[in-house]
């Protein structure tokens, strides 16, 4: 997932089971596009393996060939980190989907390529995919505006940071009853979060 990221367990149900065997036409698509082949798998110690043995031994998926070609399909393109454009990006860190390692993945491409300077990454303290509210997304878009037209470049978060655990606390407008940091406004309501699980 990235490392200990505040509501990453919560995330997980109640879809923990279609993210790990999906189903249908659409995860067909999907799994013809999927890799594991440099995914570093972590355990806690005493269950019985290491690290090394689990990571040596568990099954691993490739992807068809040419399934992840940018002429074919962009959308399944690996990122290459070399953006042209400057770039906002936020993410919740109880995405089991699309776990906050990508994010990170993101960030070192980018150092990679010398294309650091153009992104910027914001962390939401809510469990599932894409669980923004208006608020967080109109302010990421107003800032990402502000930057292109302004040149005024916006905050973000320390994506590859050692202590995850405060990961959003700006960014986050409402907090997620079941978060290790409990501040919540009074007049808001997390009902009214918006959570495209």
């Amino acid at each position: 997932m990235g490392g200990d990221l505040p509501l990453r367990l919560q995330g997980l149900p109640p879809h923990y089971m279609r993210y790990v065997a999906p189903s249908g036409a659409d995860a067909r698509e999907v799994i013809r596009h999927a890799s594991t082949l440099q995914v570093r798998y972590r355990i806690d110690p005493g269950l019985g393996v290491t690290e090394d043995e689990l990571n040596a031994k568990v099954r691993r998926i490739a992807p068809a060939e040419g399934a992840r070609s940018r002429s074919a399909n962009p959308a399944f393109a690996e990122l290459t980190g070399r953006i042209a454009v400057p770039v906002l990006a936020i993410h919740t860190t109880g995405d089991a989907r699309v776990p906050w390692s990508n994010q990170q993945a993101y960030r070192r491409r980018t150092v990679a390529a010398g294309t650091a300077h153009l992104l910027v990454q914001r962390a939401v303290r809510w469990p599932g995919h894409c669980g923004f509210d208006g608020e967080e997304r109109e302010q990421a878009f107003d800032d990402l505006v502000a930057w292109i037209e302004k040149g005024i470049k916006p905050d973000g978060d320390d994506v590859l940071a050692a202590d995850v655990s405060t990961l959003g606390l700006r960014w986050t407008r409402i907090r997620h009853p079941e978060d290790p940091v409990q501040r919540r406004e009074p007049s808001r309501s997390p009902r009214n979060r918006h959570d495209w699980q």
